[in-house]
């Protein structure tokens, strides 16, 4: 597969049409063809097939995710405050890209072989977990359960638009983290 500025073009596009909306399914090659104003056979020269659009979309994706939780994290900060990072950074990335995160992080059942899992999200979980761990708190928390809820605030806030949130999405997460006695 190339990798050229028309590969790069058709792959931001493909993103761009599944960002901004609550949709399980990644564009289809025709419809990135008209968003990048070129013929379906030019498509078709980098992305052999939907299936190879989709796992290059979600490799893009979870590239994104992963960065943006790397980039607000501060290896100098006591391991609460450094969890805390980390949460608002999760809840803000999914808030900002609801159809990326919907795609990412709530669609593996519906895209079947096209789901892709890569090592990044692991990766940032084990940290997590770390995190906790040092941050000396008796709590049997774990970083999974963590994810659980910080997911599922996300989850909430992006498919409840119309419900009335008692408070700002930060002021869930440190009460969130207070509960699990991370004394935050």
């Amino acid at each position: 597969m190339r990798r050229d500025h028309l590969y790069d073009e058709l792959l931001a596009a493909a993103i761009g049409l599944a960002s901004s909306r609550l949709s399980l399914a990644i564009p289809s090659l025709r419809a990135v063809a008209r968003a990048c104003d070129v013929s379906a056979t030019a498509v078709y020269r980098h992305f052999e097939s939907q299936s190879a659009l989709n796992r290059a979309v979600l490799l893009a994706v979870d590239s994104s995710f992963v960065a943006a939780m790397s980039n607000v994290d501060e290896p100098g900060r006591a391991p609460r405050a450094r969890l805390r990072l980390l949460a608002c950074a999760y809840l803000e990335w999914g808030l900002a890209n609801p159809g990326l995160y919907q795609l990412r992080f709530e669609s593996a059942d519906q895209l079947g072989a096209d789901h892709v899992h890569t090592d990044g999200a692991d990766v940032l979980l084990a940290q997590i977990g770390e995190l906790v761990r040092a941050s000396g708190t008796a709590s049997a928390v774990t970083a999974a359960d963590l994810w659980g809820g910080i997911h599922g605030l996300t989850s909430l806030r992006l498919h409840k638009p119309a419900y009335t949130w008692p408070d700002d999405a930060t002021t869930q997460i440190d009460r969130l983290l207070a509960a699990w006695d991370l004394g935050l």
